[in-house]
């Protein structure tokens, strides 16, 4: 018997259509190239810090993320200061409310 896990935030991952749009061979060069972009597009769930430091949670990749961003006045993420990947929801729930991002 085979089991599978509903993630509940499957839908904002945006990693199958950029994989079909890129293709396997320069996918992760493209991820990295723009890994702030795709983590605030990911994102869920936001909190902010001060100082246009803003705490997300999100889904990309098939993983959740906890992530710290620089955010400009018209809040267009800048800089991506601290990110986090996590396999379950509640881990990444408890380190966006605890500060893990």
């Amino acid at each position: 018997m085979s089991h599978s896990i509903l993630y509940p935030h499957a839908e904002f991952d945006r990693f199958p259509q950029l994989l079909e749009e890129f293709g396997a061979a320069i996918i992760d060069a493209v991820i990295a190239a723009e890994e702030a972009d795709f983590a605030w597009d990911s994102r869920f769930a936001e909190r902010d810090m001060g100082s246009r430091r803003v705490r997300i949670i999100g889904y990309f990749r098939c993983r959740y993320l906890v992530a710290t961003c620089l955010v400009d006045g018209q809040r267009r993420v800048r800089a991506l200061l601290k990110l986090r990947r996590f396999d379950h929801l509640a881990e990444a729930e408890a380190a966006f409310l605890d500060g893990g991002g």
